[in-house]
This record gives C-alpha cells, structure tokens and sequence, in this order.
C-alpha cells in the first residue's frame, strides 16, 4: 500500500507542486493549509510522515510540531520540516520542536525524495512505541442520537434521563449532548448560572476545536455522568455552525465515554447529516398519535435515504397526556411495522416536582413507574450494544 504523506503549507502553489511530484512517486497524498487542519488530519488519517512548512499564519510549523509531539496518538509521526528559513538558530528550533530532518527551499527533488526514504526507513525500523494504559485511546463509544417527531415533544428530556438510566444499569462513563444552540433546556432545569459549552465550541474555528476544547467544555453532573450543553440564549441559534464544527466534537465525544446521547431536536438538519450517520442508534421520539406516527415514517425514510440503516432507527413512544384518543402499544407498533423499544407513560406529577427541586425525573423518584421505564429501554440498550 502506498505511504500516506501529509503536506502542510499556507501556499497553495507549494501544495499542488510538491504533492503532484510525490504522487508520480507512489505516493499518497494529503494536504493542510493551516497549522490547526494538520492537527486534525495527523490525528484521523495517521499519516506515515508529515512535511511542515514553519512560516504560516494563526500556527506556526514549531508550534505544530510541538503539538504532534505531545499528543499520543500522533507523538511517532516522523516530521521533516520543508521551509525557506534557512538559518542555523531555524533549524535548531525545528530540530528542539520535534522535527526527524529540516530542508531549506527551494530544493531539487532528489534531495527531497532522499531524506523521505531515509526518514521513512528509520520510522519503520524503530521499536514500536509503548504507550501506557492511562494515555492509550479509548474504545470509540456507543453514540445514541435521539430526534423528536416534532418540536416539544420531549426530547432532551428522554436523552438526560435516559443517559442516568443507562448509567445506573451499565456504571460505564456516559455523556449527554445538546446540539441545539440557543435552545437549550437541561442548565435551566438543573439551577445552573453557566451552561454554554456548545456555544463556545461553534464559535472557535471548527478545525482548531481539540479534545481538550471538548474536555473543558464538559459539565460533571454526578460520577460517570457529564453534559455537554447548549445555551438558551436565542441569539445563538442566529450563527450557523458548520457540518465539519459538529463532526470534530463528535469524533473527540465518541472518545471520552463509553455511551454518548445527542439530542438531535425536531425533524433533520443539513449540518446534522453526517451525526446521523456515525449513530451506532437513532431514537426516533413519537407520540401516541396518527399524526405522530405519519411523521415518524417520514423522518425514518429520510434517515435511511441519507445512508442510516434501518436496524438502527428505534422508536420510543412519549405519552404525557392522559387521553382515550391515544393509540395502545399494540396499535402502535401494528402501523409502524415495528416494535417499539420503550414507552414512557404520562407522569405529569413526577414532572412538576421535579422540576421545582431541579433534579431531572429519573433521580427524583428513583423506583416511580417512569423510572422503571427507562430502566427497561437502558436495559434493551445494553442488549444493542
């Protein structure tokens, strides 16, 4: 297989050259423009050696060599530094930053492709690396993305109690994130002042956001329970946040627990439409209605069209009306062509109460109906999984 190259440089016209001529080479070629790209890229494409230019803007070279080398996952990429500066105190620099070998431009192609091979050789000769236990990456997490068939049906309602059910059932690290800027509602219910951690994140550039962003934007609940939330603030929901802003959190989310929960709001969203996707489960949130059951056939057809499979879109029913009109489960489940994984019946009581002492349902009173409820979809959960 060919040897993978990642090239980082702001000059476009570098870029093209260099990589056009390492191609007729055999080589497989990835390119960053910016220092906080290449940061991204090392880390998710594994590169089998990085050229780094030193002199660009927002990060220079040194600071991105640093950076390579203090992260684990990316500390053994070989780094040749490819720059114009060329004076003894530059490559000093380069070499203390973490650089394999230092080459001034411009320079003839040979020497390049010479010092490649050398580099590359010396990686694959090398001892792997040991990494200890504590710093070793860890096992991608469980990610459960739950949608509502309409705006207000419940929706971070079910995930935060549904990630406390899980938790208490499985005692694994588990995350709930609210991807609703300026819709936010689990810091108001909770009492909490702050709670704008999504918003901070979506205003950094999407490919400067690092795993200590995410780490640092994480709220500790309770032991083994931690919110990532979104403001209230409807100003938030003016600044559009792009598809790459949402997918980074992810790919750092799905790292720091064993079960993560999105709630994913009403209905789909383009910039939502990669999430979908990395889903290990989509929880289609219903209610006992025709009308709620037509909608949620539309949403599941979509997310199947967008490239979710079918076996893992579930359906939960939320029922808080007390009402003859409402559908049974049998009836339910016979105009889904389903089964349904779990139904939450009405407890307006519970949910008053709750909410006066800002404790979320399931802890309020842990052995209520409701509480047995979502242990049983926690329960069938572990089954998924």
């Amino acid at each position: 297989m060919a040897e993978k190259i990642l090239i980082v440089d702001d000059d476009l016209d570098t870029l093209r050259l260099v990589g056009l001529m390492l191609q007729r080479q055999g080589y497989q070629i990835i390119a960053a423009s910016n220092g906080p790209q290449a940061l991204v890229l090392a880390e998710k494409e594994q590169p089998h050696l990085i050229l780094l230019d030193i002199m660009m803007p927002e990060m220079d070279g040194y600071e991105v060599a640093r950076r390579i080398r203090a992260n684990p996952l990316t500390a053994a990429i070989p780094i040749i530094m490819f720059t114009a500066k060329s004076q003894v105190e530059d490559k000093v620099m380069g070499y203390e930053a973490g650089a394999d070998d230092y080459i001034t431009k411009p320079t003839q192609p040979r020497e390049l492709f010479a010092k490649m091979r050398a580099v590359l050789s010396r990686a694959q000769k090398a001892p792997p690396v040991q990494v200890s236990e504590a710093s070793s990456p860890q096992e991608k997490g469980f990610l459960i993305g739950i949608i509502g068939t309409k705006g207000g049906i419940g929706t971070t309602t079910l995930a935060f109690n549904l990630a406390l059910a899980l938790h208490q059932n499985s005692q694994k690290e588990t995350i709930v994130a609210e991807y609703r800027p300026g819709m936010g509602t689990i810091g108001i219910e909770l009492g909490y002042k702050v709670f704008d951690g999504l918003n901070r994140l979506l205003q950094r550039n999407e490919f400067e956001i690092t795993s200590m962003d995410v780490e640092n934007s994480l709220i500790q609940f309770s032991a083994g329970i931690r919110l990532l939330l979104a403001s209230n603030d409807p100003s938030a929901r003016l600044k559009i946040a792009s598809a790459a802003h949402y997918q980074h959190i992810t790919q750092f989310l799905v790292g720091m627990a064993k079960y993560i929960f999105i709630d994913l709001g009403p209905s789909l969203s383009a910039a939502l439409r990669d999430i979908y996707r990395q889903c290990s489960a989509i929880f289609l949130l219903v209610e006992p209605t025709s009308l709620s059951i037509t909608q949620f056939q539309l949403i599941r057809d979509a997310l199947i069209e967008q490239g979710v499979h079918q076996n893992r879109i579930h359906a939960v029913v939320y029922n808080r009306m007390r009402s003859d009109i409402m559908l049974t489960r049998s009836q339910i489940q016979e105009k889904l062509g389903m089964e349904l994984l779990g139904m939450i019946s009405p407890a307006p009581e519970l949910v008053y109460h709750a909410a006066l002492n800002n404790r979320p349902i399931y802890l309020h009173q842990p052995e209520s109906p409701t509480a047995n409820q979502l242990n049983e979809i926690a329960r069938r959960i572990l089954t998924l999984v």
